[in-house]
């Protein structure tokens, strides 16, 4: 545990030195040499504890963590809950986005699911705010043909004044 310490404390700060040489080198040729040359002090960095790794201390390391402290499982669900959870907002921002250029101010909240592959897929979208029924019309179609989410599963609550 105190190498990965180490390692993480020297790349850390080899990092910020190389920032704070590179801001104050004069621009143009001499500041790419600098910024190269700092670009390879760090990778240097990164790998050297990879070059003069101890691998019995590696698996002496393993070894020592309880048994199934990280399954496989664990790890692909926790992946999957991810990546889930990045689609939903990205998804959401791209409704959002559609229904600015309709000329609405609206908010979206996408719901996935995995699909037969495992695959998040979008299963529900509910967008809230004022949306006149031709932006409700345009914007329905969009998420039907773009996202492949059919009316159903698309709901339109009014925004309400606080």
């Amino acid at each position: 545990m105190e190498l990965i310490r180490g390692w993480i404390l020297s790349v850390t700060v080899s990092a910020i030195l190389i920032a704070a040489a590179e801001a104050l080198m004069p621009a143009g040729t001499v500041k790419k040499v600098g910024k190269l040359t700092g670009g390879l002090i760090l990778i240097l960095g990164i790998v050297q504890p990879l070059v003069s790794l101890d691998y019995e201390d590696l698996y002496d390391l393993v070894m020592a963590l309880p048994a199934g402290a990280i399954s496989q499982q664990t790890i692909e669900e926790r992946t999957d809950e991810t990546m889930k959870g990045i689609i939903e907002e990205e998804l959401s921002a791209y409704i959002v986005d559609k229904g600015k250029e309709l000329g609405a101010e609206c908010t979206a909240q996408v719901t996935c699911a995995p699909d037969e592959e495992g695959l998040p897929v979008p299963v529900q979208a509910t967008v809230t705010g004022s949306l006149t029924q031709a932006q409700k019309t345009a914007l329905s179609q969009y998420m039907e043909q773009e996202l492949g989410l059919p009316r159903e599963a698309q709901i339109y609550r009014t925004e309400e004044a606080p």
